[in-house]
């Protein structure tokens, strides 16, 4: 079982597209409770078709229907088993990535669709965190939003475990190492 749950490690040591000399400070990804309650209804819709066929496992002898019962199970639990494995996957390959230089956001929407988009710490201004409800306070997960200097976009890390943590740990980082950009004058003549 170790080795099956081992493809959900993470390498905190390297990615790719790292610069050189760069270093990985935290990566995450969305709490695990949003896939195991995935996995948890997936395995409920696989056993309630198995419940209503022992219900009515008298009718559908009597019309001689079950090897076309057990045909339709067959594809329920074969597109049961696919929404599974995408699910999965799109939480293993969705991850934020926080390194002592920049905050990479790898998205995955599909299989064969992935944004990465970075953001140097530098151009950090704000980070705030969004804790809304009773799982989420209980379970310490929530939203935490990185609002940045100019006219870029905001780093979003949807559901993520102790976001207070990761902002504590960014907010560190930047304060101690990371040096302002600044913008230079025009070079008047």
């Amino acid at each position: 079982m170790a080795s099956i749950l081992a493809i959900l490690n993470d390498s905190k040591n390297s990615f790719e597209g790292m610069e050189p000399g760069e270093k990985v400070l935290l990566l995450t990804r969305r709490h695990p409770f949003f896939i195991i309650v995935k996995t948890i209804f997936i395995a409920i819709l696989v056993v309630l078709p198995l419940i209503i066929a022992t219900v009515f496992s008298s009718f559908l002898s009597s019309y001689d229907l079950i090897g076309v019962a057990l045909l339709v199970y067959s594809l329920w639990c074969l597109l049961l088993w696919q929404v599974l494995f995408y699910s999965v996957t799109m939480y293993i390959l969705d991850v934020w990535v926080v390194t002592d230089k920049r905050i990479i956001d790898s998205t995955q929407h599909g299989f064969f669709n992935r944004s990465v988009s970075e953001l140097h710490l530098s151009r950090v201004q704000d980070i705030s965190v969004k804790v809304d409800g009773l799982f989420q306070s209980i379970l310490k997960f929530g939203d935490l939003v990185v609002q940045t200097a100019g006219t870029e976009n905001k780093f979003d890390f949807r559901q993520i475990p102790n976001p207070n943590e990761v902002r504590n740990q960014i907010m560190s980082h930047i304060s101690e190492n990371v040096v302002p950009v600044t913008e230079s004058s025009p070079i008047t003549a």
